[in-house]
């Protein structure tokens, strides 16, 4: 709903556009949280590993 006031910028839309600073800290973001995902998914298959040969080490 619209106000009656007479500046137009005020009920103007308001356009945020994004900044090649921004995109970049985006890019950037984003290729950390890869990274991130990448080691944690390499230590949860060794964690798996190795208590799989637990498992098979203790019913021998």
């Amino acid at each position: 709903m619209k106000n009656l006031h007479t500046d137009p910028r005020e009920n103007a839309p308001v356009k945020h556009t994004v900044t090649p600073d921004d995109l970049q800290q985006i890019q950037q973001r984003r290729i950390e949280a890869h990274a991130a995902r990448e080691t944690s998914d390499g230590l949860n298959l060794l964690r798996a590993f190795k208590l799989g040969e637990a498992l098979r080490e203790s019913r021998e």
